[in-house]
């Protein structure tokens, strides 16, 4: 057995202004796609031969795409004993529960992609909370998907969303920022933080992982919509890392565009110790990626050719961008397909500072320890693996803990708890 984990000790158990670079995204264009010859999960509604048309969103993912478990943490990577874990349900009964978030008084909130918003305060029992989103989108890949906790929670209980709409002849991937009741009974609109944020015709890459930075800014993860030029475009808001204020404003400089030419952006996270952020993406059939963000910098992929979207193209393409920053971490093939990703407390012991990463078509979690520059892999854990199926989100805990959804559909899913053995 490459790694050590306890099995699960229980498996039951305004702003009226809105903010837009680009505004509305207009209805995509049907463009001729050329897909790589391996069908992946990344691909959502999508496999050899789709024209991109079919939605398959309501289809229960396993079913579409089986799960490969056994292929390690990537290309290359050396796979150690892990740290034993516990683990525990929080919320269950849930269908595709996309982001989680913990307030600051330990109120869990988790958001389903067709736009239930579900909420447990600390004591009590799960139960729906009342949200408004007009006009909601849910098609493959689109719906209502990340969440962030405003850095000032304790005082205007804001919490930002990011959610697809279609509706009036506009459609687009917004955040938009709501207000928590005092007994969360209700999340109120307070304003459209920031609109613009393309939206494919068939839902598919639209991103969308929101993360509150410690000086309140916001960073937010775009998919590239199918869009053979939003990635390298400095027009779209497609395939990008954003990064802006709480009211939508650049959180520097004149653009609220932080870095380029990304494909389908699922993880965010900030080193607590170094404050570097990274990002974690979808390859098409090789090559996902954990990347080091830099202000300005070009991640290298540009779908297009010749106008058309074309997958069989490098994730990091340094041919056509020498200056293009190359990955800290690449699946090489086959792909784990990664969504969230989350540095580890000192209460995980020799693995304190490794980067977590859920994972979707592998269904596992998968610890990867960096060098000391950030920049390369020493090494790796899997665990969990083929425990919960697809994993999705992960939040952390004042504790060390790491809350964690499944993604597996049919009310099948479930918002767990994983912690070093020791801990709890």
């Amino acid at each position: 057995m490459p790694y050590s984990s306890a099995r699960r000790a229980s498996r039951a158990t305004a702003r009226s202004r809105a903010r837009s670079v680009v505004g509305f995204a207009a209805a995509a264009t049907a463009v001729t796609l050329a897909l790589p010859a391996v069908a992946s999960a990344q691909f959502g509604s999508l496999g050899p031969g789709s024209s991109g048309s079919v939605d398959t969103g309501s289809v229960p993912p396993g079913l579409l795409f089986p799960p490969t478990p056994g292929i390690g943490a990537g290309e290359g990577v050396e796979v150690v004993d892990g740290p034993a874990v516990e683990t525990e349900a929080v919320m269950e009964g849930l269908n595709v529960p996309w982001d989680v978030v913990r307030t600051p008084d330990g109120t869990i909130l988790t958001g389903e992609r067709g736009g239930r918003m579900v909420v447990q305060r600390p004591g009590e029992e799960q139960r729906e909370i009342s949200i408004d989103l007009p006009g909601l989108f849910q098609q493959s890949e689109s719906g209502l998907m990340g969440m962030a906790v405003d850095a000032g929670f304790d005082e205007n209980r804001e919490i930002h969303v990011c959610w697809s709409r279609a509706a009036g002849g506009q459609r687009d991937n917004r955040i938009s920022t709501f207000r928590a009741a005092d007994d969360w009974s209700t999340m109120t609109w307070e304003r459209d933080t920031l609109t613009g944020i393309p939206l494919g015709a068939t839902g598919i890459h639209s991103g969308c992982r929101l993360l509150t930075a410690p000086d309140g800014s916001i960073y937010v993860g775009t998919g590239d919509t199918q869009s053979p030029t939003g990635p390298q475009s400095p027009e779209s808001l497609a395939g990008k890392i954003l990064h802006i204020t709480p009211e939508g404003d650049p959180a520097s400089g004149d653009s609220v565009i932080h870095t380029i030419g990304h494909r389908n952006v699922q993880g965010l996270a900030i080193d607590p110790d170094s404050g570097r952020v990274y990002s974690a993406e979808h390859g098409p059939d090789v090559d996902d990626e954990v990347n080091l963000l830099e202000p300005g910098g070009n991640y290298g992929w540009n779908p297009n050719i010749r106008g058309q979207y074309n997958q069989n193209v490098p994730m990091t393409d340094t041919v056509r961008f020498p200056d293009a920053i190359n990955a800290v971490w690449s699946s090489g093939a086959p792909t784990l397909a990664p969504a969230d990703i989350e540095f580890l407390g000192p209460e995980w012991g020799e693995w304190e500072g490794a980067l977590a990463m859920a994972n979707l078509k592998t269904q596992k979690l998968v610890l990867l320890r960096l060098g000391e520059d950030g920049r390369s892999v020493v090494d790796a854990s899997v665990l969990l693996e083929g425990d919960f199926g697809r994993l999705r989100s992960i939040a952390p805990e004042p504790d060390g803990s790491l809350l964690v959804t499944t993604s597996d559909a049919d009310n099948r899913d479930q918002v767990f708890r994983v912690s070093p053995a020791a801990a709890r």
